[in-house]
């Protein structure tokens, strides 16, 4: 197309009875300025079709103890919640589009990772259908799961945020938004699968496959209701070679195919004072995985550009008496399937500027009961946890 552009306008200039009385240097240069001002018009054009948008995080958290809670012990981490990603957006039409987001975390040795990868085609119903890699609808901030800026903590509640082992799948997905008065509801439903590593406390990994499901959000100024539900099945779970109490290394035996399922339910309101938000959820899967109930609420208080919160959140196993015991991974003494803990977060965000905001945190987690609190590094029976965390998160 611009080849072509460039073409029609040499050949218009040469073919001009002013141009041809004039001097071989001035055909040059007044060439010269065409195709600068028309290679200017076509990549403003170009430009025009394309965004691209950036996140950031950077932080550091220490424990007071090593059983791993939140991913701190005592040596502290500038990696753990450190990350830096890439969303770019090419607008082809009015209604096809296509995203791609890269994300390199510390934890993972700043190894970049594609997170969405998709194509997007908007009918002329409303209706939107995008097919590739996509972030896994599960929770109510899950399209701005690595965003730290778009959350209100410095850290999301690990109790709900925190339990699944992916955040993405590879599939297809189907949105339809109606408009009301004064709000709208969004209508979605999704299918696909995912390879996931660390699918256990003991480090496992596997597939999750024929993941199918289903969100409805109800939102207007001030407040947003949503709710999901999913199903899975969790295929060829490996686990790592270990040392059970009874004797040496011990290769656990492979997990084929597990179904599962996953429902969740969030309420927000926020204006310019308050924000109350909370979410609870619910995991059931077959066999020898846990079943669990969790769930937290958040309240803040906004403070011109400052705004102190406060919240609760708690994790419990519910199948403890009913769970398949007869796998040997419910002999690890340094890991177990059954758990319970509470956190409280006492913490706050400074807005600096439009973009960019620092954050504090202390959480204290405790209530274990007679488990380790669902962390495998609790080997010395410690019954309670003190984190803190200072981070700056930015977008441009």
């Amino acid at each position: 197309m611009k080849k072509t552009i460039i073409t029609t306008a040499i050949t218009a200039a040469l073919a001009s009875p002013f141009v041809m009385a004039e001097t071989t240097d001035e055909k040059i240069v007044k060439l010269e300025q065409q195709i600068a001002s028309l290679s200017s018009l076509v990549a403003g054009a170009t430009t025009e079709k394309v965004r691209v948008n950036g996140f950031a995080s950077g932080a550091f958290g220490i424990s007071d103890n090593d059983i791993g809670y939140k991913g701190y012990t005592t040596d502290g981490s500038y990696n753990q919640d450190s990350l830096f990603g890439l969303q770019g957006t090419f607008q082809a039409t009015e209604n096809f589009e296509a995203t791609i987001q890269l994300v390199a975390k510390g934890k993972y040795d700043w190894e970049p990772e594609i997170t969405w990868a998709y194509l997007g085609y908007t009918f002329d119903n409303d209706v939107k259908v995008r097919i590739g890699k996509l972030g896994l609808p599960l929770f109510m901030l899950s399209e701005y799961i690595d965003v730290g800026y778009a959350m209100p903590w410095a850290t999301s509640p690990e109790e709900v945020y925190g339990r699944v082992p992916i955040t993405s799948f590879t599939g297809v997905d189907v949105n339809y938004e109606i408009e009301l008065d004064d709000s709208y509801i969004n209508l979605q439903g999704f299918t696909g699968n995912e390879n996931m590593s660390g699918a256990s406390a003991a480090g496992g990994s596997g597939k999750v496959e024929d993941i199918v499901g289903a969100v409805m959000l109800w939102s207007d100024d001030y407040w947003t209701v949503r709710g999901s539900y999913t199903v899975a099945t969790v295929k060829d779970v490996n686990f790592p070679s270990i040392v059970l109490p009874s004797g040496p290394a011990t290769i656990l035996p492979e997990i084929d195919s597990e179904k599962g399922s996953y429902a969740s339910i969030g309420i927000r309101y926020e204006d310019e004072t308050w924000l109350v938000m909370g979410e609870a959820t619910q995991t059931r899967v077959d066999g020898y995985f846990s079943d669990s109930d969790s769930g937290y609420v958040t309240v803040g208080y906004h403070i011109n550009t400052v705004m102190p919160y406060v919240s609760l959140a708690r994790l419990e196993t519910v199948d403890n008496d009913e769970r398949i015991t007869t796998h040997p991974i419910h002999s690890i003494g340094f890991e177990t399937l059954t758990y319970e803990r509470v956190a409280y977060s006492l913490g706050a965000r400074w807005d600096i500027q439009p973009g960019l905001a620092m954050k504090f945190d202390t959480t204290y987690t405790t209530n274990f009961g007679d488990t380790a609190g669902g962390m495998s590094g609790n080997t010395t029976d410690e019954d309670s946890a003190m984190v803190y965390t200072i981070k700056l998160d930015a977008t441009f």
